[in-house]
């Protein structure tokens, strides 16, 4: 039943009862249970609130067996601890490891998961591939869950000719997942919207679209796309242009440096960079203003050549090769250029070396940035020898975890090595203990905790990585 609201007529007699409730009977007479009767009756009438309905909805339906293995006991406590300390890097792993292992996460923690899918897009990959089958169930139970419920279109499964009408940090992605999966297809399409576009953005986000996959297919496009009035798409095309060693822009690269420079590697006396750029050159330069005067132009025929084009004209290796441009009078020129082909080169570290010497250290990390993962790290330990704790930290962070037993040791004798910030005095290097590769870190462990003594919370992520891996590897038993 519910209450019905006081009358008009009824508000003046709770005003009172409230009058009476402040002066009490004893002093203004009265009976107090009458007085008390008023009080819940009236209060009631006054404040009572309407009682829900009565519940219409049907019940959920049970929900459907789970038909993959479960995780182990330990591996479950893991996932647990796991969530404690809310580290996105260890869960990444844990999930990992589950479908490595063909087990799903069990039920007590699936809404845990789908929570934190939903907060966190980044997740959603990992945390997708161990939901199973009830972590898809439930997902259908909540419209901000859909993304894990297998039943609602994702970005990848919008059609090619609405991808376009997607928000502008989503275009980009999808047009790539495009890519990976239908590349003759969206690349006719890339093709033929480029060509009707009037909106730049668009154009820009259809080039972008072409480094997944990108090939010599794509050269023509990209080509097109440097005389693009818009400087944003002129500058991302000919980004994606170097990255084609074979490209006519390498070509045209290859022959300025061969004009313009001598045998020295000094600038030629009345040649092309004495003078002003002719058309044809500043096509083949950023617009973003990085590339003018002399420095700038002979910075960007070094980026667009591989490597392998000072070995041949030096006719040494990639070691040789960059010692010689170090010792040119145009080295910071040439070798800032290079390090924009360093993912090319047959042997990247001595090219990383060298260029470290002439970058900055935001253009060191950028430089690492655009390596692949494993030539990251081996350029990382190269360039890092002379670097200061805040620049090694920054790098590291970017070498996708985890890493390998090699590059874990080097890195934590270099840290090992360098004193500590005041701010991070006697605590160990989070991203070591957390991206390093556990098995050498917990063989290391005694030197670990005599070198960094304050190292609670550090060493308690390095504690879970090791029992993260033990709570996935075959019971000794079944080891042999």
């Amino acid at each position: 039943m519910t209450t019905t609201p006081p009358r008009p007529a009824q508000r003046p007699e709770w005003s009172k009862t409230v009058q009476d409730l402040l002066i009490g009977t004893t002093r203004g007479g009265g009976d107090p249970t009458a007085l008390l009767s008023d009080c819940a009756a009236l209060g009631v009438a006054a404040f009572g609130a309407t009682l829900p309905q009565p519940a219409t909805a049907e019940p959920l339906a049970a929900a459907p067996p789970e038909p993959a293995n479960l995780p182990r006991p330990a591996a479950r406590a893991v996932l647990q601890a796991i969530m404690s300390v809310d580290d996105e890097v260890l869960l990444t792993e844990w999930c990992a490891l589950a479908k490595a292992n063909n087990v799903v996460a069990e039920h007590r923690v699936l809404p845990a998961l789908l929570a934190l899918g939903t907060a966190r897009p980044g997740l959603r990959a990992a945390v997708v591939e161990v939901l199973g089958t009830r972590g898809r169930w439930l997902a259908t139970t909540r419209q901000g869950w859909s993304w894990a419920s297998g039943t609602s279109p994702l970005t990848d499964e919008v059609p090619l000719d609405e991808i376009l009408d997607l928000p502008s940090a989503q275009r980009v992605r999808a047009l790539r997942r495009k890519r990976k999966s239908d590349p003759e297809a969206t690349t006719a399409f890339i093709a033929a919207e480029f060509e009707t576009s009037r909106r730049s953005a668009d154009r820009q986000v259809l080039v972008s679209a072409l480094e997944t996959a990108l090939s010599q297919a794509d050269e023509a496009l990209l080509e097109t796309a440097l005389d693009d009035k818009a400087s944003a798409v002129h500058d991302e095309a000919l980004r994606l242009l170097r990255k084609l060693p074979s490209s006519a822009l390498a070509a045209r690269a290859a022959a300025r440096l061969d004009r313009g420079l001598t045998d020295g590697l000094d600038v030629q006396t009345d040649e092309l960079w004495t003078t002003q750029p002719d058309t044809v050159e500043q096509r083949d330069l950023m617009r973003d203003g990085s590339e003018k005067g002399v420095a700038g132009r002979i910075r960007a025929a070094a980026a667009s050549v591989p490597p392998r084009y000072w070995t041949a004209r030096l006719q040494t290796d990639d070691r040789g090769a960059a010692k010689i441009l170090r010792k040119g009078p145009w080295a910071g020129a040439l070798l800032r250029g290079v390090a924009d082909q360093l993912a090319a080169a047959t042997d990247p570290r001595p090219w990383a070396v060298a260029a470290a010497e002439t970058l900055t250290g935001m253009e060191q990390l950028e430089m690492l940035a655009a390596l692949p993962a494993s030539v990251a790290e081996q350029a990382v330990v190269a360039v890092s020898a002379n670097w200061h704790y805040d620049l090694l930290d920054h790098a590291c962070a970017q070498l996708p975890a985890p890493w390998s037993p090699e590059t874990t040791r080097a890195l934590l004798h270099r840290y090992a090595a360098l004193p500590d910030p005041r701010w991070r005095s006697g605590r160990p290097p989070a991203v070591l203990l957390a991206r390093g590769d556990a098995d050498l870190l917990g063989a290391n462990w005694e030197g670990l905790t005599r070198r960094w003594p304050e190292n609670s919370l550090e060493l308690e992520v390095l504690r879970l990585r090791i029992r993260l891996r033990e709570s996935f590897a075959p019971p000794a038993d079944d080891r042999g």
